[in-house]
């Protein structure tokens, strides 16, 4: 079992890593007409869908079996299927594309019974370890204790999701129907990623041979949970889940209740940690770290002016990070992290788990490859976002600035770096897999 949720994550990071490059070709100068304007956005889509949602939530369904010791046999056949179906959509390119947040979504019947088969299959997962979580939840071991949070913080999850459903509205607007609809649920799935990131810095350091505990630290948990149960409330509370207070109070959540415990993890690991250019799991940890914080400082950028000019004058209303690159610049900082931390997670496990007896020398080039062009993409958004360049939106028609054209040829560098650092990261890992089992 745990040979296959291996395949099911990897294979969905693969899928969305090549939905990712379609996407990005689109948006690069020269060459984005190789994309049709209609495909581009199944391909933002369905690389959201399988290379985030996807392969986060299926990598952390392997990793609490991993903790806790049980196999989930039900809740792979659920996500499975869900996979499935969100890549068939994505990839034939049927349906009308919703470019909502959190899940973006295809408004068709095949990708709503993904969404539910795979959402079903995870939050079951969630509520089968729940009794372990109980007794992990207090755990000095760091592993331990982040899995166990975020087992809890999945139930509330889908409690947020149940809160959601009779506020989404009429499907007349679609954007705003899924907008509603996965607003609270998707800001607490970002808490059960940022404790799924700090599992992988956590493991990623033991493999140095060096382990600590989180003493005091685990406290700090109790602004995860105190947050996120607050997300639950957010549509009873404000009525619509994404109006002006909503968003301004989720994004105090996130600076709040997310962004401050997770430095304080950083600091602890960093005091501990010990770089070398030539060590695997020191350079993923390092890159992962930056990449981490490189995304914040673009968010904390975004956010703090809209905070203290709602703060002088609340009303002018609360605008947030404006509508440009720079907001998939920030998430993609922080995302791409997490990808890569789990990546060099997954190398490890394939030596403790007997897939392979050694790991080859291109494991260590790939996180560099991997992670410099992440640096490169996020840079290449970041920049143009700056310069006012819009996100989700095809071409380049919408400037003849040459700096905004340079920022974004910056991107498809990076993107085709990264992409290369996918590919040989789901070409090594299923020959590793695929090999021990014939």
């Amino acid at each position: 079992m745990e040979k296959k949720w291996f395949l099911l994550s990897i294979t969905s990071l693969g899928l969305g890593g090549f939905l990712a490059l379609v996407a990005a070709v689109a948006r690069t100068p020269a060459i984005y007409k190789l994309v049709p304007p209609g495909y581009f956005y199944h391909s933002i889509i369905g690389h959201v869908d399988l290379a985030i949602v996807g392969f986060f939530l299926t990598f952390t369904l392997f990793l609490w079996q991993t903790t806790f010791k049980r196999a989930l046999f039900l809740p792979f056949y659920l996500s499975f299927l869900g996979v499935f179906l969100i890549a068939l959509v994505s990839l034939l390119g049927i349906g009308k594309g919703v470019s909502n947040n959190y899940l973006p979504t295809i408004d068709h019947p095949l990708f709503w019974l993904g969404a539910l088969s795979f959402f079903a299959g995870f939050w079951l997962g969630a509520f089968s370890l729940l009794k372990e979580a109980e007794k992990g939840i207090f755990s000095e071991d760091p592993k331990e204790h982040l899995a166990s949070v975020s087992v809890l913080l999945s139930l509330f999850m889908f409690l947020a999701f149940l809160t959601s459903l009779p506020k989404a509205g009429s499907r007349e607007e679609l954007y705003l129907f899924y907008e509603r609809l996965y607003w609270a649920p998707g800001h607490i799935h970002q808490f059960i990623n940022g404790l799924m990131l700090m599992y992988a810095w956590y493991y990623l350091l033991e493999k140095q041979g060096i382990t600590i505990r989180l003493n005091r630290l685990r406290y700090l948990s109790f602004l995860f949970i105190s947050f996120t149960f607050m997300y639950i409330l957010l549509p009873i509370l404000f009525g619509d889940p994404v109006s002006e207070s909503a968003r301004r109070f989720t994004d105090m959540g996130y600076a709040l209740g997310l962004g401050i415990p997770i430095f304080f993890h950083i600091f602890h690991i960093l005091k501990n940690h010990r770089l070398s250019l030539k060590d695997l799991n020191s350079v993923a940890l390092s890159l992962s770290i930056a990449l981490y914080l490189l995304g914040v400082f673009i968010a904390y950028v975004g956010l703090t002016p809209s905070l203290i000019s709602y703060a002088i004058n609340p009303e002018a209303g609360y605008v947030g990070m404006k509508s440009t690159l720079s907001i998939p610049a920030h998430y993609h900082g922080v995302i791409t992290s997490q990808t890569l931390a789990f990546m060099v997670v997954a190398y490890n496990l394939f030596l403790s788990k007997g897939y392979v007896k050694k790991l080859s020398n291109i494991t260590l080039s790939q996180a560099y490859l991997y992670g410099v062009g992440m640096f490169f993409f996020v840079f290449g958004l970041f920049l143009a976002g700056l310069k006012g360049a819009p996100r989700k939106t095809y071409g380049t028609a919408f400037t003849e600035d040459p700096m905004v054209l340079f920022y974004l040829s910056l991107m498809g560098i990076g993107t085709f770096l990264a992409v290369a650092g996918g590919i040989i990261f789901v070409a090594y890992s299923l020959k590793a897999l695929l090999q021990k089992s014939s």
